[in-house]
């Protein structure tokens, strides 16, 4: 396999597991969020939906929600920069739509190749093949 082919693949690979870390910590963010609209005006009730409970007497259910909250903000910060130093985001944005499905469902939603062709219409080694072909086209991150 082509050196570039397979350093591409394994850039991928990390682009995916950064992109389900941040879907995690973006769901993870909405139920926080929701809990704080739907009970703006007592976040001890947000945070008892939530499951958080008060073991600290110095922060309450309330207060431990908010530091829930902006420790999800900051780690998803986090994660869509290293994600983005990758330098895949605008490689993966020139892809035609249906070669970033294939991308997607590959190294994102981490289904088989085999999983992945009757969605795509291809065979397994037909799915192979045009992963192969749509990293030799460019190089990633350049």
């Amino acid at each position: 396999m082509d050196e570039r082919i397979k350093r591409t693949k394994d850039k991928l690979r990390v682009y995916g597991s950064y992109s389900r870390d941040i879907h995690k910590v973006w769901l993870q963010l909405e139920r926080i969020n929701g809990a704080m609209f739907w009970h703006q005006d007592w976040p001890e009730q947000a945070a008892k939906e939530l499951g958080i409970k008060g073991t600290d007497n110095k922060h309450p259910p309330g207060q431990q929600l908010c530091v829930q909250k902006t420790a999800l903000e900051a780690q998803l910060k986090q994660l869509r920069a290293a994600r983005s130093a990758l330098g895949l985001d605008a490689w993966l944005d020139s892809l035609s739509q249906d070669d970033r499905q294939i991308i997607r469902l590959v190294y994102e939603d981490e289904m088989t190749q085999q999983e992945v062709a009757p969605r795509v219409n291809l065979t397994r080694s037909g799915v192979r093949n045009r992963i192969d072909t749509i990293c030799k086209k460019r190089t990633a991150g350049r």
